[in-house]
């Protein structure tokens, strides 16, 4: 099949750029990078999108070589994503979606790496489960390679030591994890023979760091006015009012919020099914009366007709694609509130979650029910989200005799 040149593809990629709705100053930018690219190819006697004429423009117009591992400027950066945008389009016939860079390890430990992830694949592991393991596997497969290491095996005891100790400083709430990431990953190393020894048996158990950092104990008060603080006149209100009433109301962890599918709302049995990221369990809530308002509204009135994602929540501006966080929208939306986390603990969507499972239990909802709730598979893991009920803790206190005894 005879393919398109260089300029047919750009045309068609612009006018696919316009009718995504992208700002008439990123159609600019575009058309100038699409046309700079074309002059190029031109020149040297080229009409068709190869990897080959990226690699070559790259170099002769910046300098710049696509296999080295330096970062690229920010005018680079830029004349790659309209390359990508080309391909993508020459291939697909749409415009790509942003992406983050997927991480690479350092060549001398890839082998192994891609080994454990294909394992944790099979292992049936959930999405988010693969995920955290990838960042935490990569982050120490980069340090050690930054103190010298280019061979698993020659990994030892101080070095596990030494690296523990440096990441229990800057991410306490997370060391955990990673102690557990690694450790998994060291077993699987050892258990495939690509170290003789089994070193996994040298990482310390959490309790040797900091505990997770206490979540914000909110007040009704402050919930009210958090929801209240939302614009709902504008499309961006509606859409975070629907978030927010999703996490407020039923504690729902923000990742699952970012996946939720428009499918997954069953308006015909008024509920909301959908799978856990985390733990690939299915929850099944049902649709209260000012969330099932809230969703018709943003769905209905707001969410861009354009959107080529089945995600419930998309980003305002193009490309339509699912947003990638909602941390910044309640962030946004408490300093609007005039709420603060500052010395009350972390505040964030998490602590709402928290909030319910304590509000949940001082109203004297069974541990079950909030349990279910929650999403959880059992009410050890509730029991966690259960540590800020003050109100229930005063009511154990024990009172003191005057004589002090």
């Amino acid at each position: 099949m005879k393919r398109n040149t260089i300029s047919q593809v750009a045309e068609g990629a612009l006018v696919e750029l316009e009718n995504q709705r992208y700002a008439k100053i990123s159609i600019t930018h575009f058309k100038q990078a699409f046309a700079r690219i074309e002059r190029y190819a031109t020149n040297n006697d080229v009409s068709i999108l190869s990897d080959a004429l990226a690699r070559k423009y790259f170099y002769d117009i910046f300098g710049w070589d696509v296999n080295s591992k330096g970062m690229p400027s920010a005018h680079v950066t830029s004349q790659l994503r309209a390359f990508r945008i080309l391909k993508f389009y020459e291939s697909f016939g749409r415009i790509p979606g942003r992406t983050s860079q997927a991480k690479e390890p350092p060549d001398c430990f890839k082998e192994q790496f891609l080994l454990y992830m294909k394992e944790c694949i099979n292992r049936g592991l959930s999405d988010r489960t693969i995920e955290t393991r990838t960042h935490d596997v990569y982050d120490f497969l980069t340090y050690a390679k930054t103190k010298g290491f280019s061979n698993i095996a020659d990994l030892n005891r101080e070095f596990l030591d030494e690296y523990f100790i440096v990441r229990s400083s800057d991410m306490r709430g997370a060391i955990r994890r990673v102690l557990s990431s690694i450790r998994c990953f060291l077993r699987s190393m050892f258990s495939n023979s690509i170290i003789e020894n089994d070193i996994s048996i040298f990482i310390p158990s959490g309790s040797r760091y900091p505990v997770k950092p206490v979540q914000k104990l909110w007040t009704g008060d402050e919930v009210t006015n958090l929801l209240k603080s939302v614009e709902r006149t504008d499309s961006i209100g509606k859409r975070d009012y629907a978030i927010m009433l999703l996490v407020v109301r039923y504690g729902i962890r923000a990742g699952d919020v970012r996946n939720l599918k428009l499918a997954d709302i069953r308006w015909e049995s008024m509920t909301i099914q959908f799978r856990q990221n985390k733990t690939s369990v299915t929850n099944a809530l049902p649709i209260l009366d000012d969330i099932g308002w809230a969703l018709a509204d943003w769905i209905t009135n707001a969410r861009p007709k354009q959107a080529s994602t089945n995600r419930v929540f998309t980003r305002m501006t193009a490309p339509y694609c699912g947003i990638a966080s909602i941390w910044n929208i309640f962030r946004r939306h408490m300093v609007n509130a005039g709420i603060t986390g500052i010395g009350t603990g972390k505040a964030g969507p998490h602590s709402l979650r928290h909030a319910l499972a304590s509000g949940m239990l001082a109203n004297q909802i069974p541990l079950p029910v909030i349990t279910s709730v929650l999403g959880h598979s059992s009410s050890a893991s509730t029991m966690v989200y259960l540590h800020s009920d003050v109100e229930g803790l005063r009511q154990c206190a024990l009172d003191v005799e005057e004589d002090g005894r």
